[in-house]
């Protein structure tokens, strides 16, 4: 059976988030179509929960010692592909390589996010090295495609995918938990204008619920307690100023909780008519977002009901065909 290897570098010391929980639910769908030997080059000293049809092999950490070692590593292996969670995929690797550009926000100058020289130069260096490169959403490809130029390698769009909850969503009424915001916490994500709009519905006097934080560097919680909080809370706020796809907003869509979140064209692309749109620069427009979603009951039963299935249409399964067909085209 022909091997591919999947590069488990966003898998770091800590609990797996953000894009390393995206990479597992489509490696899982992958895997259970059972039409390849899946092998997982975890980092050295990473432990993570099993995956049924998948090996799991130490790689290398670390820039240099994965450029120097990961191409030995994958000759043993017989590995007829490689396919990176992430942008970086070592350049001298003896089989093609499929790169994944998560985000690319240095070419949106308003965001004003530092970056370096190097960090950009690594990136599209990497990314023309690979065989094909996969993007989340229309708007991570038509960057990677301008980073890239026209001589660039075939960039394609593979949206992340989420299974439906275990447990059907809560109606409407029985949403009592608080404002939850799924994220770190990076400037780009905008905690600080998001607090400042729950801080002037408080002082409404309108019984808004509290505003809850959850994620790195200080707030993890488990995947079992994100999942209840997911199904209990007034409303997801992810009012982010960039996102390159927006993994929150799909969670919260698929667990049936009223989205609040930036007018963004990844999030467009995600929610459709399944949330309520704001201006992320403007704490009055976040703030009229969440006390629509507190107060309009209406509003939050037409979401409750849209949201899962707006969220099927971005199933893991979904990721696993665009992943499968883009590995027999290059293994070809």
């Amino acid at each position: 059976m022909t091997v591919v290897a999947f590069d488990g570098v966003c898998f770091g010391d800590g609990p797996v988030t953000g894009v390393g929980r995206a990479f597992v639910h489509g490696l899982r769908a992958y895997a259970a179509r059972g039409e390849h030997d899946c092998v997982l080059l975890l980092p050295e000293g990473v432990a993570s929960e099993p995956i049924d049809g998948v090996r799991t092999i130490a790689a290398p950490r670390g820039r240099w010692r994965r450029q120097r070692r990961l191409p030995a590593l994958l000759r043993d292996l017989g590995a007829a592909l490689l396919h990176s969670s992430v942008a970086s995929v070592p350049l001298g690797a003896p089989c093609p390589t499929i790169a994944t550009v998560h985000d690319l926000p240095w070419l949106h100058p308003e965001l004003d996010e530092p970056s370096s020289c190097w960090r950009r130069f690594a990136t599209r260096r990497a990314l023309r090295s690979a065989a094909r490169v996969l993007a989340p959403s229309t708007m991570t490809m038509r960057d990677a495609q301008q980073l890239l130029g026209a001589d660039g390698p075939p960039v394609e769009l593979a949206p992340h995918g989420v299974p439906p909850p275990t447990s059907p969503p809560l109606r409407e009424h029985q949403r009592t938990g608080p404002f939850l915001v799924l994220g770190d916490d990076r400037p780009r994500k905008n905690r600080v204008k998001v607090r400042a709009a729950h801080t002037l519905l408080t002082a409404t006097g309108a019984g808004a619920p509290a505003l809850r934080f959850v994620g790195p560097p200080n707030d993890y919680v488990s995947e079992r307690d994100k999942h209840e909080l997911l199904r209990t809370c007034r409303a997801v706020v992810h009012a982010s100023r960039f996102e390159g796809f927006g993994l929150p907003a799909l969670e919260a869509l698929a667990h049936g909780a009223p989205l609040v979140c930036a007018d963004l064209p990844p999030l467009r692309e995600i929610a459709g008519d399944a949330a309520v749109y704001v201006d992320p620069d403007e704490p009055e427009a976040i703030l009229d977002g969440l006390a629509a979603a507190h107060g309009d009951a209406a509003l939050r039963a037409r979401l409750v009901d849209a949201g899962p299935r707006r969220a099927a249409l971005f199933r893991p399964e979904r990721t696993a065909e665009h992943w499968l067909r883009v590995h027999r085209e290059v293994i070809a």
